[in-house]
């Protein structure tokens, strides 16, 4: 009988130190269970976002002396200098006339001029503005040009204030962005403003 009983006693013990055993194991798979989730909440909080995810993103227009003229998606506060660099640079390229080191405006042109490129310009514009006064311009019709198919040279010699430099940016412009719709919208190229508009308006055309 005493046998028995003890047969008994270690079976309850045995059974005891198992339940004791498997409660100890739920208890420590529950607490490593609570990790993941507390590194998601982390994870996911605002204020613990990368840097990179809360810049806006803008698209500049790159032209002039470069090999890749064109639109370029950069960074909010990205820098000229990096606008440049995607739109490669040509060997004759004077980036001493550019602001390098200036922050970088959602929608705007960056014209990259060549060594000696202001200077011809200027020079044209001179000349074409004394031809003008010289000789009188020639009646419309047929007479304007054509902003969406005449090539630079064509926009240069015919056109009062247009220099070498400010026809290729035209140019570059519709090569780009597509034709003109309206002649308005050559106001749309870096260099050409209300004034100088006011001065082409009667002699180009889009169609």
């Amino acid at each position: 009988m005493d046998n028995i009983d003890k047969r008994y006693l270690m079976a309850g013990s045995f059974i005891l130190l198992v339940l004791v055993f498997l409660a100890g194991f739920k208890y420590a798979e529950l607490r490593n269970s609570d990790s993941p989730e507390q590194l998601d909440l982390i994870e996911v909080n605002p204020a613990e976002k990368p840097e990179h995810l809360e810049d806006s993103l803008i698209q500049v227009y790159v032209c002039g002396e470069v090999k890749k003229p064109g639109v370029y998606q950069l960074k909010e506060n990205d820098r000229v200098y990096q606008a440049v660099e995607m739109a490669g640079p040509e060997d004759k390229a004077d980036l001493r006339l550019i602001d390098m080191a200036r922050p970088l405006v959602d929608g705007e042109s960056i014209v990259v001029p060549g060594e000696g490129e202001l200077a011809v310009e200027v020079a044209g514009m001179q000349t074409t503005s004394q031809l003008r006064v010289s000789s009188p311009a020639p009646p419309g019709g047929s007479a304007k040009v054509n902003i969406n198919k005449a090539p630079a040279s064509e926009l240069a010699d015919k056109l009062n204030g247009i220099g070498p430099a400010l026809s290729q940016r035209i140019v570059d412009y519709r090569e780009a962005n597509g034709a003109f719709e309206k002649i308005e919208d050559i106001k749309n190229v870096s260099g050409i403003g209300e004034k100088k508009f006011e001065a082409i308006k009667e002699h180009i055309t889009v169609r």
